[in-house]
């Protein structure tokens, strides 16, 4: 027997710096549509709950979960608080855990600048990264802005779209050169960050009986996945089989 983990891919419901944005809805739209992703997630049995916010925002964040309970918080445009909160009470987890890390980010291009320096001295891979994967990706955030939570959510979490969200990462490595390999440089610290998320949510395992679900931005699903697998410390849940 081996704990379980479930990763469940999101977009984010509030302001994010991310390439790619849903549009966002009003927050009694939000409130409304994440009731229905609560109950199917809920299904799963989750004993602990992990979510995309740095390990440093753990006290505070936690605070927040405690005034929510006690029905003294105005739950705010993010997915951590409208549906991570509610999920986490209705499943009675006292605590929940904070995985991310973003440090060291300022040391590198970031990537938006990365992909203007394609377009002014690599015409060719920015112009396939743009056709093949960013104008195809904007224009799936429209959809997805159409559908409710939960319906999105099981687009994000499609084996297809995950591996698609990965591929554009090997297409970045390939801007830059020789001594400027400006792509590498920032997946560099890419898979640095996911692979402490990794060692974060595996630190969340307690025993056997756990069955962690973690909250995520779906482009890090792939990444998180694998080096799951392949420490084979727990079963990894497919999202569909509940989404």
């Amino acid at each position: 027997m081996k704990p379980e983990v479930m990763i469940i891919g999101v977009h984010h419901l509030g302001e994010t710096p991310d390439l790619i944005k849903v549009k966002q809805k009003s927050i009694n739209d939000l409130n409304r549509e994440s009731q229905e992703v609560i109950e199917v997630l809920s299904q799963f049995k989750p004993t602990k709950l992990a979510v995309e916010a740095v390990r440093g925002e753990r006290e505070n964040l936690n605070k927040n979960y405690r005034n929510y309970q006690l029905g003294s918080f105005k739950q705010r445009k993010n997915e951590i608080e409208l549906i991570g909160f509610p999920l986490a009470e209705k499943m009675g987890i006292s605590e929940i855990d904070c995985i991310d890390w973003m440090e060291d980010e300022n040391e590198y291009a970031d990537l938006g600048d990365i992909l203007q320096y394609a377009q002014e001295h690599e015409t060719e891979g920015y112009n396939h990264i743009m056709q093949n994967y960013i104008e195809p990706m904007q224009l799936l955030s429209k959809e997805l802005s159409t559908l409710s939570i939960l319906e999105a959510y099981r687009r994000w979490n499609n084996p297809e779209t995950i591996k698609y969200l990965h591929e554009v990462y090997m297409e970045i490595a390939m801007i830059g050169r020789e001594k400027n390999y400006y792509g590498i440089d920032w997946l560099t610290w890419w898979y640095k960050r996911n692979l402490i998320i990794y060692t974060n949510l595996r630190r969340v395992i307690m025993n056997f009986e756990d069955r962690v679900l973690l909250l995520i931005g779906g482009s890090h699903v792939h990444l998180i996945k694998q080096f799951l697998k392949e420490s084979k410390a727990c079963k990894v849940i497919d999202a569909k089989e509940y989404l």
